[in-house]
């Protein structure tokens, strides 16, 4: 199908997927970057680079507001739903209302915008769990974990069951991509943190780091997310995707080591140890209202910091690579991917602790 003269609405527009989209999509497409920050997106704006063919639209809507939506999807032929909120250390009902409300809002204004196309980015998280996967693929079924935002992801997948369409309640046709753990410049929801901990000798190896790591680098998820725009063997389908690569824990916590200069996690504790530790931590916490200085201690406890640091993360992306032809021969490295990450958090810690000495 051709894609000239498609407008493509991209939601959370401000947020790391969201920024990437809107720089790569700008160079061929008219874009419309939505979020709820009218000066984040001024700045977003300005920033997009002289060879697109168009400066992107800003248009302020929360997803969480369905007639601001629905006013800000006016005209829109593709909807990117990249909207969503990652804090482990935030309430459940917010974070539910935001990724699960928030994609019900923008199916709502997309069917009665009459978009061709909806693509939802999700998450791995949705068929992880907490125990260990294998080359896992999209026929897994979605799995509740209790944990607040990959429950809010998987019930915001359920609002894509193919029931909803067949009874012509949705009018679009829709891709559900799922990356991993997305890192790249401006990265804010997880590898501040673990580059904190690991600067603070926090940070730990489990079994050795052995297991395999589930990563993805975001400029990859900008690109699988190109080739499935308009693309009609993607319609009604899900695909996982990761940087393709088999990374082991080890080997992402030490490219973050490197890239920050600091020394590389030596501290080691079997997972028969750190589980029981982990899950008593997280029995105690549940249901008690803890101001977040507590919260953040007590973080590297919570089951997200269990999964990155002890569950082996094996995905399949042959279905990726088939029909979004995602292969490694357009795709950039773990490692390429992780020094263009670290140097500019390097850079950014850099500037934000020379004007803290002003």
């Amino acid at each position: 199908m051709s894609t000239e003269h498609k407008t493509i609405g991209i939601t959370g527009a401000t947020g790391l997927v969201g920024r990437a989209l809107v720089a790569d999509l700008c160079k061929t497409f008219a874009v419309v970057a939505i979020a709820r920050d009218s000066q984040a997106l001024a700045k977003l704006v300005q920033s997009v680079e002289p060879q697109a063919i168009t400066k992107p639209i800003a248009r302020v809507a929360d997803v969480c507001d369905l007639t601001a939506l629905e006013q800000a999807f006016v005209g829109l032929d593709i909807v990117i739903h990249a909207a969503g909120f990652v804090d482990p250390l935030a309430d459940r009902q917010l974070i539910l209302s935001i990724n699960t409300g928030g994609t019900a809002n923008a199916m709502k204004a997309a069917d009665k915008a009459g978009v061709q196309q909806f693509i939802q980015i999700s998450s791995l998280s949705v068929i992880t769990g907490q125990g260990d996967q294998f080359n896992l693929d999209e026929s897994a079924p979605l799995q509740l974990c209790g944990e607040a935002y990959a429950d809010s992801k998987v019930e915001a997948e359920k609002l894509f069951d193919s029931a909803n369409f067949k009874q012509g309640n949705y009018k679009f046709a829709y891709t559900i991509l799922r990356p991993g753990f997305i890192y790249g410049p401006g990265e804010r929801s997880w590898l501040p943190r673990v580059s904190k901990a690991i600067a603070t000798g926090q940070a730990m190896l489990v079994d050795g780091g052995s297991r395999e790591t589930n990563v993805v680098y975001v400029g990859n998820l900008a690109k699988a997310v190109r080739s499935a725009i308009l693309n009609e063997r993607a319609y009604g389908q899900v695909f996982n995707i990761t940087d393709g690569e088999k990374v082991s824990k080890k080997q992402l916590f030490d490219a973050i080591a490197d890239g920050m200069g600091l020394p590389r996690v030596k501290k080691d504790l079997p997972r028969w140890l750190v589980k029981p530790v982990c899950q008593l931590v997280t029995a105690f916490t549940a249901n008690k209202k803890m101001t977040p200085q507590a919260q953040a201690k007590l973080a590297r406890f919570s089951p997200a910091a269990f999964r990155l640091a002890a569950v082996n993360q094996g995905f399949s992306i042959a279905k990726a690579e088939r029909i979004l032809d995602y292969n490694s021969s357009n795709r950039i490295s773990f490692k390429d991917g992780m020094d263009i990450t670290m140097k500019s958090i390097k850079a950014q810690t850099l500037v934000e602790r020379q004007d803290n000495e002003k």
